[in-house]
């Protein structure tokens, strides 16, 4: 094969890729769109839901309270039927082809394709950890390579979310022959009214299963005594002069990775001065945070030999016992 030869074959098959990417409808349209379609939708719901991520409007994919994986997987066809109704009547109305339903609601479909990717991202456990730390620390206690790291996952869902909003344009404009200013702007108005009605459709289904799934969290004896005897250790520890790293079965990597034996050493310099020597823990109670239902919030009152106010001793604990969060701070009877 000659080069002239080698060119044309990279040639095109770099642009099959990027037809693959940027505008599949040339491959697939119809039935095979809605069908390929349909299983990322339900897939990408099934495991969003699956750690309580589910569709909140057509575009947001977000961390919500624990619901039923058919509520999760109803969400998700939602986000997409909706806008692609919309989209099927505006067409009708900009066009002057024969638009069919089939293909307008097929290619919509497989425009959200992309949502799988997000999916696997905000189940992997090392985004699971971040977030769990963001809420458990707040984004002042990041270290520089956990700010770095929310920040290139931040980019890549941005990115993601753009690559799914042109997806979608193109398979409008393909699937009812239009282009132009007037196309553009019927498609963002589409998918704002899509984003409202879904969000309220979701609230709705959410509303119809609040008294078979009430929203509390019932609270271990274990659990409650595991956060006392965890941060017990850690700080009785420090009147000792003992700064030492915590193993992966006590605590979640993220928060590992910033409660360094330096950072450990600095933080009880600080409270030595603010609040005295520490003499131990009174349970006060219990919560969790509508954002991420999984994170147990216990908060103690701490017994300190000079504190003029009594401090709060807040230890955060993940799905599975381990530590996520830690620190002391004026008391306020009200969660901050």
């Amino acid at each position: 094969m000659d080069a002239s030869n080698t060119l044309a074959s990279h040639t095109r098959t770099t642009s099959a890729w990027r037809i693959w990417l940027f505008n599949p409808f040339h491959y697939l349209a119809g039935g095979p769109a809605l069908a390929w379609g349909l299983a990322c939708i339900v897939l990408t719901a099934a495991l969003g839901g699956a750690f309580d991520y589910r569709y909140t409007g057509t575009l947001s994919f977000q961390l919500s309270t624990p619901t039923p994986i058919w509520l999760a997987i109803t969400q998700g066809l939602t986000a997409w039927i909706v806008p692609g109704a919309l989209l099927y009547l505006a067409g009708h109305g900009l066009s002057r082809s024969r638009v069919r339903l089939i293909d307008v609601l097929g290619t919509q479909a497989l425009a959200r394709a992309p949502g799988l990717l997000v999916a696997f991202i905000v189940i992997s456990p090392p985004f699971r950890d971040l977030t769990t730390s963001l809420i458990a620390q707040g984004a002042s206690h990041f270290t520089v390579g956990q700010l770095t790291a929310l920040t290139a996952i931040g980019t890549v869902m941005v990115l993601l979310l753009i690559w799914i909003v042109l997806l979608m344009y193109r398979a409008f404009s393909v699937s009812c022959n239009v282009t132009g200013g007037w196309a553009i702007t019927v498609f963002v108005v589409a998918i704002a009214l899509s984003e409202v009605a879904t969000g309220v459709t979701g609230q709705f289904l959410q509303g119809a299963i609040a008294n078979r799934n009430v929203a509390s969290v019932p609270v271990q004896s274990d659990q409650r005594q595991l956060a006392s005897q965890l941060a017990t250790g850690i700080l009785e520890g420090h009147e000792q002069g003992r700064f030492e790293a915590l193993g992966p079965e006590e605590a979640t990597e993220e928060f590992r990775n910033g409660f360094t034996a330096e950072a450990q050493r600095q933080n009880h310099r600080t409270i030595r001065q603010l609040f005295g020597a520490f003499e131990g823990l009174d349970y006060i109670e219990t919560r969790f945070m509508d954002s991420q239902p999984h994170l147990l919030i216990h908060r103690f009152k701490g017994r300190y030999g000079a504190a003029p106010n009594v401090p709060e001793v807040r230890v955060v604990l993940d799905r599975d016992g381990k530590l996520a969060g830690l620190w002391i701070k004026p008391w306020q009877d009200e969660l901050q």
